[in-house]
């Protein structure tokens, strides 16, 4: 009996690891691959960007200090961010990329 599930073991286990280079095998390469979707067009170049805007107060937001050491960084970022808003406006139509 043991022999027999070992035997039928043994089967399964050469059925499962001939079934994929038989149908390997079977493959026809004549027929020339093709895309599944057309490529994307490049994006199209910004004209103006609001990165700029607002740059020093956003780093402070988005940055990883305790909430607390957050507050008087704002006491300083938001009037600069206001002083140098016109500069900063102007800045956004020499995007980056």
């Amino acid at each position: 009996m043991l022999r027999a599930l070992h035997f039928t073991a043994l089967c399964a286990l050469l059925f499962a690891l001939a079934a994929p280079v038989a149908a390997a095998a079977a493959e026809d390469d004549t027929q020339p691959l093709e895309p599944t979707h057309q490529p994307m067009p490049p994006r199209e170049k910004p004209i103006y960007t609001t990165d700029y805007l607002f740059a020093l107060t956003r780093a402070v937001t988005s940055s990883t200090l305790v909430p607390a050491a957050r507050v008087p960084l704002f006491v300083f970022s938001v009037p600069l961010d206001l002083a140098f808003l016109p500069i900063e406006a102007i800045a956004g139509f020499f995007p980056a990329d």
